[in-house]
């Protein structure tokens, strides 16, 4: 059932021809939570579509939307390390793409490597100050630092609220601050970056 929705959603990106990252974890949650011996034991329904991804950019290795592609498949099947060079490799041929730049953050974020998500999600809102995306993934990753980072977390929900308060991240983002701030989406003022540890390009 999961290899068959995973499949359709990819096949949905191509034909469409837009670059989507999914999270495994994020729709499905853990499906082994409690049980390591099922999860040492389970094959990912992704492999067969990696390989095939795999073949695709072996084949046509400067096609933007392939590389991504490939990359966002990796990276959601626990496999960062392997992701990271495509990801890499994809914003050497276009740094200024935004939408990319989130996708890796995303990735790092979920990998654990926070200083580095969070140097990529800075950098893509240099690049565009209004993205929505960026605001609310990164409000979400201090939502996950430890300890919690809530008044950076706040400063980006209101930012992602602010936005565009219609759309599904504008929504979530509403929904954080009723729960954690009473729900005022004031004025944010520009969030102060900080260095991370390790950068990575």
């Amino acid at each position: 059932m999961v290899f068959a929705i995973v499949s359709s959603l990819v096949i949905c990106a191509m034909i469409g021809g837009v670059f989507v990252s999914l999270s495994f974890n994020e729709g499905f949650g853990d499906l082994f939570a409690g049980d390591e011996n099922d999860r040492e034991n389970y094959v990912d329904p992704n492999e067969d579509i990696i390989a095939a991804q795999e073949t695709i950019v072996a084949e046509n290795p400067d096609d933007l939307e392939d590389l991504l592609l490939l990359a966002n498949l990796l990276g959601n099947s626990n496999r960062l390390g392997d992701a990271i060079p495509h990801y890499e490799r994809a914003l050497e041929m276009s740094p200024a793409d935004t939408n990319a730049r989130v996708s890796f953050a995303r990735a790092l974020a979920d990998g654990g490597m926070r200083a580095d998500a969070e140097l990529q999600f800075q950098r893509a809102l240099q690049m565009e100050a209004e993205s929505q995306q960026a605001h609310y993934y990164l409000a979400e990753l201090y939502m996950a630092w430890e300890p919690v980072r809530l008044d950076d977390a706040l400063v980006h929900y209101r930012r992602a609220v602010e936005i565009d308060p219609g759309t599904l991240i504008g929504e979530r983002s509403q929904t954080q601050l009723d729960t954690l701030d009473g729900g005022t989406p004031a004025a944010s003022p520009a969030p102060a970056g900080s260095t991370p540890a390790v950068a990575t390009p």
